[in-house]
């Protein structure tokens, strides 16, 4: 038997800033849960909400993708672009997801602000621009995502959100689909020397040769739960199936681990 892999509870007592941003940024847990983050009728809310928002669809295999949101890694080679396309999109973006209750997105910086100790504030370029503040992501049916990582040290590199060495994904499940979807987050960081030999050629992801042998965690997110892992670490979505598709909203944190200063969001 391994090595135990406990993920971290966000619904239990405070914890200290060492504790979560350590854990997960070292890998000791898998990921940090807060079931139930937000209650089913308001998750029913944004996902209509969001069926008359501005989206760009694409076919990502056999499945379409729709989303509303910037996504860094796409737009590395144009920041006029890339902050000119959240700034049109904030709008519509915070009209989804505030039905009375205050922004989705503040009460979970405030939530994950209470647990580490330290301000989760929005990211800003040397300009004073706002780097993009998440993305919502509807997955029909057939959509997933092949072992991958996300760094954006590397990824996002001249970047100045790229010079915090820490990262985060967070994703908070709207509707989950009937089958499949679920976080597969592997206990092995990426490392350079992978890419030579299992690097896909000519497609997204990594050869799943990669993680042969690594210890695995899953979480399967209902409705209304949050989760945080560390993107660094290689992970997949197994594709969905059934009649409903997978909804989401994410986005990234990232902070210096060797000193005091906020977590920062960003997508």
């Amino acid at each position: 038997m391994g090595e135990a892999w406990p993920p971290i509870d966000l619904t239990g007592s405070r914890s200290s800033t060492d504790a979560i941003l350590a854990s997960l940024w070292k890998g000791t847990a898998p990921y940090a849960a807060f079931p139930g983050f937000l209650d089913e009728s308001e998750c029913l809310e944004i996902t209509t909400a969001l069926e008359t928002a501005p989206k760009t669809t694409f076919r990502s295999g056999n499945a379409l993708v729709s989303t509303l949101g910037v996504y860094l890694p796409d737009a590395v080679n144009d920041p006029s672009a890339y902050f000119s396309r959240a700034a049109e999109l904030e709008p519509f973006i915070a009209s989804v997801l505030n039905h009375g209750h205050g922004d989705v997105r503040d009460r979970i910086r405030l939530m994950f602000e209470s647990h580490v100790n330290r301000p989760v504030i929005a990211a800003i370029d040397p300009g004073g621009q706002e780097y993009g503040q998440g993305s919502l992501r509807i997955h029909g049916s057939g959509a997933g995502a092949s072992v991958h990582r996300d760094v954006v040290s590397v990824d996002a590199a001249g970047w100045n959100i790229a010079e915090m060495e820490a990262q985060f994904s967070t994703v908070l499940m709207l509707q989950p689909p009937e089958a499949g979807g679920e976080l597969v987050v592997y206990r092995q960081r990426w490392q350079p020397e992978d890419d030579a030999e299992f690097k896909n050629k000519g497609a997204k992801g990594w050869d799943p040769r990669v993680v042969a042998g690594a210890q695995v965690a899953t979480y399967a997110a209902a409705v209304g739960d949050l989760y945080i892992f560390n993107p660094t670490q290689y992970h997949e979505v197994p594709l969905t199936s059934g009649e409903s598709d997978r909804v989401s909203m994410q986005f990234f944190m990232a902070f210096d681990p060797a000193s005091d200063g906020p977590v920062v969001t960003f997508s």
